[in-house]
């Protein structure tokens, strides 16, 4: 496991947070600037490989954010290792979006990233080729964009446009009728 050592000027990240806790609001940052951390770290290798890597992030029993050893999934797929030791809560998911392909939409999560967040309920973190970063709310069914293009690392073979507009927020059924679309 890495443990993530995270500091306030990190937490580059906005989100709508009205009437969260202090406690909630403190662990939200910490794994947004945590996922951040990881995949701005993971992009390079996910654009050379042509394939996506993944991971979760959780809380150990002494309250640190710590996460998996990253794992090299498919050109469109990834399944995270689990957590070993006893004590930990996974939090959320990780993962990148490989290569730009022009032929892929990868500049969105897509239906099925958020559906399995939702079905593990847990947050989802994706990198996209073009460097957006996004998050699923599995509570709320819905994707946010946190920041935009070059925001992480992008593929220099990366071509803005190819998939059209990309929105800031997406609830499930948009992501299936984007999928349809596209």
């Amino acid at each position: 496991m890495i443990y993530i050592a995270l500091s306030l000027s990190a937490l580059l990240f906005f989100t709508n947070l009205a009437g969260a806790d202090t406690r909630r609001f403190a662990e939200d940052e910490q794994l947004r600037a945590a996922a951040r951390q990881i995949l701005t770290g993971l992009q390079s290798r996910s654009f050379k490989t042509g394939r996506e890597f993944c991971g979760l992030l959780g809380r150990n029993e002494d309250g640190a954010i710590v996460s998996t050893r990253p794992r090299k999934g498919n050109a469109d797929n990834c399944l995270p290792n689990e957590f070993r030791g006893r004590g930990i809560t996974a939090l959320a998911s990780y993962h990148t979006h490989g290569a730009y392909d022009h032929e892929a939409d990868s500049e969105v999560p897509s239906f099925e990233d958020l559906s399995a967040d939702i079905g593990e309920g847990l947050i989802g973190f994706i990198a996209t080729p073009g460097g957006r970063l996004w998050v699923n709310l599995p509570h709320r069914s819905m994707s946010f964009q946190l920041c935009g293009l070059r925001c992480l690392p992008q593929d220099r073979h990366f071509h803005a446009g190819d998939w059209g507009l990309i929105r800031d927020k997406y609830t499930l059924r948009q992501l299936k009728q984007r999928q349809q679309l596209y």
